[in-house]
């Protein structure tokens, strides 16, 4: 049988191994997956190591993630919000999604965006992508052939509007779904905090404008988390007090 405890050690081990990797080049470097929000619980052999790594220089990672000359290069002049990385480390797959601080700004603050990353391969298939209610827009993965590069271009949504409702898009789930900061040079804890108080404005004024007045118990952070049934009850709790909290700051 598997024990999640083991298994979460196993990644902690690993992920402390990619902070040594990436910190002289990062700004900040984030765990956030089940290892984050389901430690000790749900975290399995299957369970992929998942981080965040934030940078000024996305060129810079370049000689730590490819190693093939000829696809270096050929990012060299590419511009890429990001890159997501798949690799495999002690037996644990591991995913490296490895931002700009520009797309991590545009993360933190910005209604509705995209951000554009570079994928060695395609990511076929549907985000189930919610809104505060637990509504869920299928979002067909966009995938964009290079003509230089084996990879691809993946159009990542960070948040949407469908139908005059705000969907949460696919980093700011993982942001919102009780990340662990594993290394900040200092800016990296605010830009989360930012996250927060506009995710949730976005929340209190959806909320107001459908019924009335703001309504925790039909529309919460909760709800738009693709993985709120992996989580323990006192991640869940955690995530609604932070809601209480930040919606606090502005009603």
């Amino acid at each position: 049988m598997e024990n999640p405890y083991e298994e979460t050690s196993k990644r902690l081990k690993i992920a402390e191994e990619q902070v040594q990797r990436f910190k002289d080049i990062s700004k900040g470097i984030i765990l956030v997956g089940s290892v984050a929000y389901s430690p000790n619980f749900n975290v399995t052999k299957n369970s992929d190591l998942d981080m965040l790594i934030i940078v000024d220089d996305l060129k810079k990672t370049l000689p730590l993630i490819i190693s093939e000359a000829s696809e270096r290069k050929a990012l060299q002049n590419r511009v890429f919000e990001g890159y997501c990385i798949k690799e495999e480390s002690n037996n644990v797959p591991v995913s490296l999604h490895i931002l700009s601080e520009d797309s991590f700004d545009i993360i933190s603050k910005c209604f509705v965006a995209d951000i554009r990353v570079y994928r060695p391969e395609g990511k076929d298939g549907i985000y189930n992508l919610k809104g505060f209610e637990g509504n869920i827009y299928p979002y067909k993965i966009k995938n964009i052939k290079l003509n230089d590069l084996e990879g691809f271009r993946t159009i990542v949504p960070i948040s949407f509007i469908s139908q005059d409702r705000f969907y949460i898009g696919v980093h700011r789930d993982k942001l919102l779904s009780h990340p662990k900061i594993l290394y900040d040079n200092g800016t990296i804890s605010g830009k989360v905090d930012k996250l927060w108080k506009t995710v949730s404005e976005n929340l209190y004024d959806e909320s107001v404008r459908l019924y009335g007045k703001l309504d925790l118990e039909k529309m919460n952070v909760v709800n738009a988390l693709n993985k709120k049934e992996r989580m323990s009850s006192e991640v869940i709790q955690d995530i609604k007090e932070k809601t209480k909290f930040y919606i606090s700051k502005f009603k």
